[in-house]
């Protein structure tokens, strides 16, 4: 499927945007919740910044981003994905496998940077949120034409 119309386009951006949205609602708290534990640890102090340090375009971009590329693979793939929730977890399960959990095993074995409760809640992170794009931009309502 390929995003030859504006029609295409204009269903393939509505998807982008509610996806974007829903993820950027929830981001903040879940991000929150589960990085407070290491925020406050004196131990891993010298990984996070201050939250009035950070710059919060930076990560709302890369959200961004992220997401659009993945819609824009999503979309692409979509002839031969499996219809509905089926299909967005068979891409949720395999993008995170390729693009978040084969580099921190790489990086938690070649460098001793990073602790490796911090990387597992981050590939968890990134996880959760190429489930929900993908749930999202594989959904297939049945639309009536007039």
């Amino acid at each position: 499927m390929s995003l030859k119309t504006a029609k295409d386009w204009n269903q393939f951006l509505l998807r982008l945007f509610i996806a974007f949205g829903f993820w950027e609602v929830i981001s903040v708290p879940l991000r929150s919740l589960m990085f407070s534990r290491f925020y406050y640890d004196p131990a891993y102090k010298n990984f996070f910044q201050s939250v009035g340090m950070i710059l919060w375009v930076g990560p709302i971009l890369a959200d961004l981003i992220q997401v659009f590329f993945l819609g824009v693979l999503i979309r692409f793939a979509k002839d031969s994905l499996p219809t509905g929730i089926v299909g967005g977890l068979i891409v949720a399960i395999c993008f995170s496998l390729a693009a978040y959990v084969g580099p921190a095993i790489s990086v938690l074995n070649f460098i001793n940077v990073l602790p490796s409760p911090i990387v597992w809640l981050w590939v968890f992170s990134q996880f959760l949120l190429t489930l929900l794009a993908s749930l999202i931009l594989t959904y297939i309502a049945e639309e009536e034409e007039y």
